[in-house]
């Protein structure tokens, strides 16, 4: 096989199992793409070929571990490492070691995957920008705070990595970059290990090639189905413009037009679907949960090293931070009625198709982009898949988001996959 870099997970895994390539040339062909095009893209926070091959010889010398055994990863660098650096996109931990694995970490080891590295994050998952850049037009952002694993699925530097989402920051970058972004039910992926902004919504994703990469990442991590299972008949999907759609671009309106017309001409029964009121609150909700949680996440970081943390975070969660707890208390629960009404928008449908981001991936490096389409579902923990596929009028990608019941992930998988062979992904 030639360009092992390109392979999607899956095809790399079931390739190893098979004998027909190794570990180690796998990985060897990413470290290649790596070394050709990081200094464009700029994805990595840390990465030590050395080490990585050496993971990858082991992986070749042992039966398989499990599911992930000799696909290489990368991990955001908010993900505790016991054998690499773990900085938080931030200037007050450079070079700083955990003494352990985050769960994930340890258990996809544990299931054959090789560490290849850590992409770059903004700083602790929060609102200043990184240093990556979009691997389709350098001038543009990737999207955030997932930045590295986007951009470096993209640019055929891995074929997985896991990115974290607080309020859009795996749909969002991987839209962006035109690669399949999953961000679970909330909690279903272990977060011990993870750097918590927001624990009522932090979550961690993935960044992948195909959906079948998603089965595969969760058989590793989580000991479900390794395949997607085939829906019998096209699904039911409820087309919905979001109370948020005026703030979509042309591109964007056009993509999930285009994402529903395409599945009705394949057999899909769609129909509109308007979300209750209440779901118009759950934008501040989630930015008072991730604020009011934020600041506490980090106050070991505002009591010790509040001279290492940059201007832009320290404004959004500032120390007199405004938000009581009765407002914390109300968004809260506020997120909890809207995961009860979402059981009533489902009814009757296997998924809903909503915009994965505003459009295309904004021009510059200051912003990772607007979350106006992600902070609904995440701040309910609702599962979400972006797929990729369209193109706007910059000529730079972008994705269609679908919804699913939380706890149905593995529906959903299988609706992705069905729409994915219908647009020709």
């Amino acid at each position: 096989m030639s360009n092992l870099n390109e392979l999607s997970a899956s095809e790399a895994a079931k390739a190893i199992a098979a004998g027909e390539i190794t570990s180690e040339a796998l990985t060897a062909a990413c470290l290649d793409r790596i070394k050709e095009r990081e200094p464009d893209v700029v994805a990595w926070a840390h990465i030590d070929p050395d080490a990585a091959l050496a993971e990858a010889r082991a992986r070749d010398k042992v039966a398989p571990l499990g599911p992930l055994h000799g696909v290489p990863i990368g991990f955001k660098d908010i993900i505790d490492t016991h054998d690499m650096p773990t900085a938080y996109g931030s200037d007050i931990y450079p070079g700083f070691r955990p003494t352990s694995d985050a769960s994930c970490v340890a258990v996809a080891r544990a299931a054959g995957a090789v560490v290849l590295g850590k992409t770059v994050t903004t700083e602790f998952a929060f609102v200043n920008p990184g240093k990556t850049r979009n691997p389709h037009n350098a001038a543009h952002t990737p999207g955030g705070s997932s930045s590295g694993s986007a951009a470096g699925v993209a640019d055929f530097m891995m074929p997985l990595a896991l990115g974290t989402q607080t309020g859009g920051s795996v749909i969002r970058p991987a839209s962006f970059c035109g690669v399949v972004g999953y961000k679970p039910t909330h909690g279903q992926l272990n977060y011990v290990g993870t750097k918590v902004l927001a624990a009522s919504l932090d979550t961690l994703g993935v960044m992948a090639r195909r959906v079948a990469d998603l089965a595969l990442l969760r058989a590793g991590l989580l000991g479900a189905p390794a395949s997607v299972a085939t829906l019998v008949s096209p699904p039911r999907l409820g087309l919905c413009r979001t109370p948020w759609w005026d703030h979509a671009e042309p591109a964007t309106h056009a993509a999930v037009q285009g994402a529903a017309d395409t599945a009705a001409g394949a057999g899909a029964k769609i129909r509109d679907v308007t979300l209750p009121p209440s779901f118009a609150a759950l934008q501040d909700a989630n930015q008072t949960i991730m604020f009011y949680e934020g600041r506490r996440s980090l106050a070991h970081e505002f009591n010790h090293h509040a001279d290492g943390l940059s201007a832009r975070l320290i404004e959004k969660i500032p120390a007199d931070l405004d938000i009581s707890f009765d407002d914390y208390r109300t968004a809260i629960l506020c997120a909890h009625q809207c995961r009860q009404d979402l059981n009533g928008v489902l009814e009757g449908l296997d998924a809903l198709i909503v915009p994965s981001a505003v459009g295309e991936a904004p021009l510059g490096l200051e912003s990772t982009g607007d979350a106006t389409f992600n902070r609904a579902w995440t701040t309910i923990g609702a599962p979400c898949v972006t797929l990729p596929g369209n193109r706007g009028a910059n000529g730079l990608p972008v994705g269609v988001q679908i919804v699913g019941l939380p706890h149905g992930d593995e529906a959903l998988l299988s609706v992705a996959s069905w729409l994915e062979a219908v647009f020709g992904a």
